[in-house]
């Protein structure tokens, strides 16, 4: 963690600091019944930074507190976190766990033992050119990771960087890292964020800031490390600020002897005007690294084999037993997890596992280029499994035997409560981020590193976020592909990103996002068959388009390649809820949050379930899940609270929730106020008759459509509509409506249940939900 924190505060949070002295924790004393206090670490206008020791895992981590009590403070502490989380790569501090205790919100993250980079300054004053580049190319892979996952850092500053004993240059204090989305509103309420002597010119005017806004401090950091200086000077931090809006830095090598190259790298990033400025920090950190211009197009003429892999499929894994570290009498539990990883990685297409007993003598001598050579294996997955009172902690790592190279780690938590159920949920987990691993593999012998990068992250962003990162992903995906035409993973994964991008609730007029997702689909059933992602998205474009047979389909091909593939479990499960087999979905949806508890969407549809299943306690526990997702509610869950609302009854929560969508301003939320407001009589007749007739042709999309018009079945049933009603019913039905679970449990369409209309749509869609299922 850093040594110094948000350093500069807009006025409104001056204000709203309380009075109170900031909360102090005592070295030596017991914080949350869990970490140790060790050391004060860091200190700023947002909180405290501890180094503390989790007592149930026995492992030192950062602790920061929030001492801030406004309720702004602690939204912007919240989204700290929800932005930091989905920023995950070697160059940044990595949060672990968010907490509340005693009234005081907290978060853990990841501790770089390491100094900041501003004591490396104070010490040495300019650094040697070769060892700037070095830095500064590590900060700006971390910019480029944060800047791809829609995160700026708006305070990067050599205080918030930690040069770490491993050798890695870690960014750290996201605090007051805003997602571009919402950078308007930073600029709308005039707050000056960041610290003056870093801060970009449009900051300091307060214009809109944007991934360039960290370009610029990034330059002014390598102004520093270069010529021990930085290049503007005044009286006081603001003045220095106010400089850089009418004057140009002074040419670095004016200063110290700096090569042409960094110093005109530096001038650029410098650029008062930021369209002037290198276009990302991908491109900053190929020259830093001696490679200024963009990885070559690979030649795509003829066969795309240029960057097929090595040895597609086939691949064998050695599981070595785990190496346990505990209580004695807990040592099975290394060999349990290996056979029981080995068990479901088995069932994974394009995989060859060796049993435990060709493994087993290797639990001592775990030396993976012997074990390549004697086992014949294409890698190694080995670990070990800490055990500390409840928790246990497995860490697992994948290793090429031909090159001793570590290609994946990664640990997961759990509680000793259920030894047997825990082996198994751990085994799926493990054998799901290794599948991602060795399908990707592979291609790091011949696809462009960057490549594999953009890919990765890609896929993070939209297992991550279903909702909201789709377009960004296929930004990535694709630029990926034009790095590695034939890069077959990142090509079902554009699939994906690109039915979900349909899935909008902004208008697609001609058409081209669903083109898009058509095209993308055919693609990658042509060039990665062998992919569960493809299957999954072929499931995903079906159920678009109402194809539900289809879906279910492709959907369980998906799983018969990738068992773990928890996106694939979410779909299926979700059209077994909906199309009359809802238990056996509901379990199929717990089985994808337990496969990826990141799978935030999954629980919509387990919400929604437990509704139907009359649990309150359950549905609201998922309620809670996507608040603490979302702090600031999307459109989706919005809809869903306003439906969940009119459910209970409580027409104030409805009406909240119908105000607040108002003030969002946006076309489709414009939309669901008018549907919305036909519940409480204050929308016309004529106004719903024309919602009905624009819906099919605004969102293009039978999916999309029949949800809209269940929604305004339920709306002009509670408002006692009837004609509406069944109007808007039937024409779901005829649509792509499947959801018979709905038809026959929703106690809004209890009026209409008498109505030979109801009784013909309902038949219409028992026979499409039947349908489904038979063979």
């Amino acid at each position: 963690m850093s040594g110094e924190l948000d350093e500069t505060m807009s006025a409104d949070e001056l204000d709203e600091a309380p009075s109170r002295t900031p909360l102090e924790l005592v070295t030596g004393t017991t914080f949350a019944g869990r970490y140790v206090v060790e050391a004060v670490i860091g200190r700023g206008g947002m909180g405290a930074v501890y180094r503390v020791r989790d007592v149930e895992l026995d492992e030192a981590v950062a602790l920061k507190l929030l001492t801030l009590s406004s309720e702004r403070a602690i939204d912007r502490f919240l989204r700290e976190v929800r932005l930091a989380r989905r920023v995950t790569h070697p160059n940044v501090a990595r949060t672990h766990d968010l907490g509340k205790h005693e009234g005081v919100h907290f978060l853990t993250m990841e501790l770089v033992r390491g100094k900041p980079l501003d004591d490396r300054l104070a010490e040495r004053g300019r650094l040697e050119i070769d060892r700037v580049k070095r830095i500064g190319a590590q900060v700006a892979a971390g910019l480029e990771a944060a800047h791809a996952a829609g995160v700026i850092h708006r305070d990067l500053k050599p205080a918030n960087i930690l040069l770490a004993e491993d050798g890695r240059v870690v960014l750290t204090d996201f605090g007051i890292a805003r997602a571009a989305s919402t950078d308007t509103k930073t600029h709308e309420t005039g707050a000056l964020v960041g610290t003056p002597h870093y801060m970009a010119p449009e900051q300091v005017s307060g214009r809109p800031t944007d991934a360039r806004s960290d370009l610029y401090a990034l330059g002014l950091i390598l102004y520093e490390l270069a010529t021990g200086t930085l290049p503007f000077d005044g009286d006081n931090p603001i003045a220095i600020a106010v400089q850089r809006l009418h004057e140009a830095p002074e040419d670095p090598r004016h200063r110290a002897e700096v090569p042409d190259d960094l110093a005109e790298l530096v001038l650029r990033c410098l650029a008062r005007a930021p369209d002037a400025r290198p276009s990302s920090a991908a491109e900053v950190r190929r020259a830093l690294a001696g490679d200024p211009s963009p990885a070559p197009r690979p030649s795509t003429t003829g066969s795309r084999s240029l960057y097929a892999p090595i040895s597609p499929g086939g691949q064998a894994l050695a599981v070595l037993p785990f190496a346990t570290r505990g209580p004695a009498e807990h040592d099975y539990l290394g060999e349990g997890l290996a056979e029981e990883l080995i068990d479901v990685l088995s069932r994974t297409k394009g995989l060859r596992v060796l049993a435990l007993g060709a493994t087993r003598r290797f639990a001592e001598d775990r030396d993976p280029g012997r074990i390549g050579a004697e086992l014949s294996a294409d890698a190694v997955v080995d670990g070990t499994v800490q055990l500390s009172g409840p928790r246990v902690r497995l860490s697992a790592r994948l290793v090429e035997t031909a090159s001793g190279v570590q290609r994946w780690s990664e640990r997961f938590d759990g509680r000793f409560e259920d030894v047997f159920e825990l082996q198994e949920s751990m085994a799926r987990r493990v054998a799901e981020a290794l599948r991602v691993e060795v399908d990707t593999s592979p291609y790091r012998h011949t696809a462009p590193p960057e490549a594999i990068e953009l890919y990765l992250r890609a896929r993070r962003g939209l297992m991550g976020d279903l909702m909201n990162y789709a377009e960004t992903s296929v930004e990535q995906l694709e630029r990926s592909l034009e790095l590695a035409p034939g890069f077959a993973p990142a090509v079902a994964s554009l699939a994906m990103a690109s039915v979900r991008a349909w899935w909008s609730d902004t208008r697609d007029p001609d058409g081209s996002r669903r083109a898009r997702a058509q095209r993308n689909v055919r693609r990658a059933a042509e060039e990665a068959p062998r992919l569960a992602e493809t299957h999954v998205a072929r499931a995903m474009m079906h159920v678009q388009i109402g194809a539900y047979r289809e879906a279910a389909r492709a959907a369980s091909r998906a799983l018969e390649i990738a068992p773990t593939l928890a996106v694939a479990h979410q779909y299926l499960g979700q059209l077994q809820v909906e199309a009359g087999r809802a238990d056996e979905g509901r379990r199929r949806l717990e089985l994808a949050l337990e496969l990826d508890p990141t799978l935030v969407i999954v629980h919509f549809g387990l919400a929604r379930a437990a509704f139907l299943d009359g649990d309150a306690e359950r549905q609201q526990r998922h309620i809670d899940a996507l608040d603490e997702a979302y702090p600031i509610p999307t459109l989706a869950i919005s809809v869903s609270k306003f439906r969940w609302a009119l459910y209970r009854g409580d027409v104030d929560e409805a009406r909240r929730v119908l105000d607040q969508l108002a003030r969002t301003g946006t076309e489709s939320a414009d939309r669901m106020v008018t549907l919305g407001k036909i519940a409480f009589g204050e929308s016309t007749r004529e106004e719903v008759a024309e919602l009905f007739e624009i819906l099919p042709a605004w969102l293009d999309n039978p999916r999309f459509t029949s949800l809209m018009l269940q929604i305004a079945t339920e709306v002009c049933a509670y408002a006692g509509e009837r004609e509406l009603a069944l109007e808007a019913l039937r024409r779901a039905a005829d649509e792509a409506l499947i959801d018979i679970a709905w038809l026959r449990r929703c106690p809004l369409l209890a009026p209409l249940r008498d109505d030979p209309r109801y009784a013909e749509a309902e038949r219409v869609v028992a026979g499409r939900a039947k349908e489904v299922w038979t063979r």
